[in-house]
């Protein structure tokens, strides 16, 4: 599929033009958006990707399946498994390692490792999760006013004083980050991300696991359990982290990025709350859902293209196949707080992870394909 779109890509001169344009709108928004979409920029067929789709669902459904390869091609598998592994344990190596290293960290607010929802949550959250049930009362004050467009919630979630907090022990983190870099002669913290910061590095597990199964799983339920994608309301697993936004970068302060190119999350749901608000500009636009016609990073907007602009403690929800994008900031600085959402034993387990990008009903990883 993805060769078929890099020649369908050069053949056509508009298609070509919006990726030459995604291409430099994406080259100025500094190091970490230079990442996003790096093997796309580059216009190949991900050929190890392919290969190594073809060994997995083969020996997953054929016993003799080398025996029909050539030779050559059953030994660029096996190295590209062999490849593959070796990161994947160089990876997990390198998440143990950061154990120590977090557990050093003497946090700013030890509270929020082990919050409690009437402490962080406004009053309209707490009465939900005292309920959690569509029918309640509750429910129905949070959802009063939320939806935004099919697919998409907005509601106030952390209090003012808490979005503070939060602030003031990302910005005490960094400055242990920094020191450690600066000791190590410039090299990152071990099992870290450079573009983002993760709940998980600075000791917030705690909060980021109440965000999910305190908040998360009931709120996921009433908001998406009727969604067509069947089972992406079932989640298991979460991913937190914070990233900010501004004209220019400020490692020290974690702005990483002006702006961030249209794209979907690698979640089935997805939870972004502002945590901050001196700044203009930086507003979250959504261009829809994602389907196996939209599969463009740069595709151009629909037309019921719709713009959020963030306020402080409140919280935007949306399935993680909208494509959407964030405008540059002009001024300030707009910090985030985001949960990636997802379901492993669920709807992942249906799709294979092309289709779950582009959404495909129909996958070979599904009982409906054999």
């Amino acid at each position: 599929m993805a060769a078929l779109v890099v020649s369908k890509m050069v053949a056509d001169p508009s298609l070509d033009s919006q990726w030459r344009a995604g291409r430099e709108k994406e080259g100025a928004q500094g190091l970490a958006g230079r990442s996003i979409n790096a093997k796309v920029l580059t216009r190949e067929a991900p050929y190890e990707t392919s290969l190594l789709m073809h060994v997995s669902y083969g020996l997953s459904n054929y016993p003799q399946y080398f025996q029909k390869w050539p030779a050559p091609q059953l030994d660029e598998a096996i190295e590209s498994l062999e490849k593959q592994l070796r990161e994947a344990k160089i990876a997990r190596s390198r998440l143990e390692d950061r154990k120590s290293y977090v557990e050093a960290y003497e946090p700013l607010h030890p509270w929020l490792r082990e919050p409690k929802a009437e402490d962080i949550f406004v009053e309209a959250v707490v009465n939900f999760l005292k309920e959690s049930s569509l029918d309640s009362s509750g429910a129905r004050e949070l959802l009063a006013a939320t939806r935004e467009i099919p697919g998409v919630f907005s509601f106030d979630l952390l209090k003012p004083e808490v979005c503070n907090s939060l602030q003031e022990e990302f910005a005490h983190y960094v400055r242990y980050r920094d020191a450690y870099v600066q000791a190590h002669d410039g090299e990152s913290p071990p099992g870290t991300l450079r573009e983002r910061l993760q709940l998980a590095d600075c000791g917030l597990s705690g909060f980021e696991n109440f965000a999910f199964e305190t908040l998360a799983k009931p709120l996921c339920r009433v908001l998406f359990g009727t969604s067509q994608d069947t089972g992406v309301a079932d989640i298991d697993a979460v991913h937190g982290y914070t990233v900010g936004y501004g004209p220019s970068e400020s490692k020290d302060r974690n702005v990483t990025r002006e702006a961030l190119v249209p794209h979907v999350d690698d979640a089935e749901i997805t939870l972004n709350v502002c945590l901050s608000d001196q700044f203009q500009g930086g507003a979250l636009t959504f261009h829809g859902k994602r389907t196996p016609q939209t599969v463009l990073a740069y595709d151009l907007p629909k037309p019921h293209e719709h713009d959020y602009t963030h306020t402080l403690g409140r919280a935007i929800i949306h399935l993680g196949n909208h494509m959407h994008e964030v405008k540059p900031v002009t001024s300030g600085e707009r910090h985030v707080l985001i949960f990636w959402f997802r379901s492993w034993r669920n709807y992942r387990a249906n799709h294979c992870p092309c289709c779950l990008k582009f959404r495909r009903k129909a996958c070979i990883c599904s009982p409906e394909w054999n």
